[in-house]
């Protein structure tokens, strides 16, 4: 980035063009460092993030599933536990008629709850009709007619029928009365429903001989219904083969969404309830695994990506520097540092741009007695005196002009601000006096020197660096045949008493031409 160095009077300075991207280059190095140390830490919290996520997942569909499966397993426990008193010669022929209440009370009922925890138990008929129902050790011998509605007559007749429809595979009607295990299995049905203000689960069995050897007075076998309620030792055993944390069930709709929520539908498939509990979170495990893993691999790469724009900073900076000299002593005189005549000419034209609401001068300055001490003492004498006289003129005009060398004791400034004929006779007495004074070459030796001014204001002498330099020119020739060491103010006189050699001169010190430096 090129950027331009203006004084306050207008001019731009000795330091017309500076590199100004190093600082800027610099941040963009160690910015795309830290945004390498963003972007990875990023990544790799998002790759923990996106585990953790992905481990809690699977963690509650494998808990789901196997939610489902015990569940299932429940209900088929039940159905064995049922198979054991329903599928017996004994329990068939206890219940044709006339039912052997005895052996309900004592021998069924008693049975399943004191061997199998089935505590609510209900007989059903084949025509829906309620035989005798039990609750623990008391039982009732009441029978009624169960309401087309009623749940326990629903599942009883859905047992039925599919008992009816195993035995429409065989062609005798009693051939399928003594059936395999695994088939009755098939044929039991359950559900969940409300028993006696609770919400329970229901499981329903035939009954039927197990040997198929039992006299039979009726067509179609008893129905045996039980109900597990789903209170806290229904849960309990249930989280036997499950080890959940806060398993719990809650009757009806859930009122919030919860990753958990197990949706238990009655056969109408309406939301009966739920089951909820503490699943497991294994991504908490991955994350506080990974998180040291993390900062030591950002740590790593904060140096690495650290080392890396701190070498290339350097690498820059010494490029940068490279180019700021190179391009110093591309516009700079390598002798006395003052800029050159392709930098005075970039501000010059900069000071002709702000024309004619900036007025400026030039004051083209050529050294008297100079050869002589090049002569007599030699060039390294020379080259001090210029550096002296270089270092004068740069310190007299200050902030309120540029000094530049064009030439091997030629020298050329401009002057903004205050460019009055006699501000300018004052300055050119200045420095008339200031480049007299002695200076010293080393080994005590002293020389002095003049100098011989030319001014030229602009606009009044012309707008354009052309037509400035000519009369610049003019005038300073003017000073030297006036007997050197003075300065002379450039005019349409001079043009006039212009004489050709003297043109000739002075088209070979415009810029197009520069004028040949001697060697110091």
């Amino acid at each position: 980035m090129i950027r331009k160095k203006v004084d306050k009077q207008g001019v731009q300075g000795p330091d017309l063009f500076q590199p100004s991207g190093g600082r800027s280059i610099k941040v963009w190095i160690y910015g795309f460092a830290a945004l390498l140390i963003v972007l990875s830490t990023a990544s790799l919290a998002f790759i923990a993030h996106y585990a953790w996520r992905e481990a809690d997942r699977r963690a509650l569909e494998s808990e789901q599933l196997r939610m489902s499966n015990a569940l299932h397993d429940y209900h088929r426990q039940i159905a064995r536990d049922q198979i054991a008193l329903a599928q017996w010669d004994e329990t068939f022929k206890a219940l044709q008629p006339p039912i052997d209440r005895h052996f309900v009370e004592f021998e069924l009922a008693r049975d399943l709850w004191e061997d199998f925890d089935l505590a609510r138990t209900f007989i059903v008929d084949g025509n829906g009709s309620l035989i005798a129902q039990a609750f623990e050790d008391e039982i009732r011998f009441d029978a009624q007619q169960l309401a087309p509605g009623n749940e326990i007559r629903r599942l009883a007749e859905e047992t039925l029928a599919a008992f009816k429809r195993r035995q429409t595979r065989s062609s005798s009607v009693f051939s399928e009365w003594h059936m395999p295990q695994s088939a009755l299995l098939d044929i039991g049905a359950s559900a969940f429903a409300v028993v006696d203000g609770t919400p329970a689960l229901l499981s329903a069995m035939p009954v039927l001989p197990d040997e198929g050897t039992v006299e039979l007075h009726a067509d179609y076998p008893a129905i045996l219904v039980n109900a597990v309620y789903l209170d806290e030792d229904w849960i309990a055993e249930l989280n036997e083969q499950l080890s959940f944390r806060e398993l719990g069930f809650y009757p009806g709709p859930p009122e919030r969404r919860h990753p958990t929520n197990y949706l238990i539908r009655a056969d109408d498939g309406k939301i009966f309830g739920y089951l909820r509990w503490d699943h497991a979170k294994p991504g908490r495990e991955i994350w506080v695994t990974a998180l040291p893993l993390i900062i030591l691999l950002v740590s790593l790469i904060a140096v690495v990506a650290f080392a890396l724009a701190s070498k290339i900073s350097r690498l820059s900076a010494s490029l940068e520097e490279s180019e700021r000299k190179n391009h110093h002593f591309a516009r700079h005189d390598a002798l006395t540092g003052l800029p050159n005549r392709h930098h005075f000419s970039d501000c010059l034209a900069y000071s002709l741009d702000c024309l004619p609401e900036q007025e400026f001068a030039i004051l083209a300055c050529d050294l008297d007695r100079f050869k002589p001490v090049n002569d007599t003492h030699g060039h390294e004498a020379g080259d001090t005196v210029i550096c002296s006289v270089a270092q004068r003129l740069r310190l007299l005009v200050g902030k309120h002009g540029i000094v530049s060398r064009i030439g091997g004791d030629e020298f050329i400034i401009l002057l903004t601000g205050q460019t009055g004929r006699d501000h300018l006779a004052s300055l050119a007495e200045q420095i008339g006096e200031t480049v007299a004074g002695p200076i010293e070459i080393g080994s005590g030796q002293v020389v002095e020197i003049g100098v011989s001014i030319g001014i030229a204001i602009a606009p009044d002498c012309g707008s354009t660096e052309k037509e400035l330099i000519r009369m610049a020119d003019l005038a300073l020739y003017k000073a030297k045949d006036n007997g050197r060491n003075g300065f002379e103010f450039a005019g349409p006189q001079l043009l006039q008493a212009a004489t050709p050699n003297r043109e000739h001169k002075l088209h070979e010190s415009e810029p197009e031409q520069p004028r040949l430096e001697s060697t110091l």
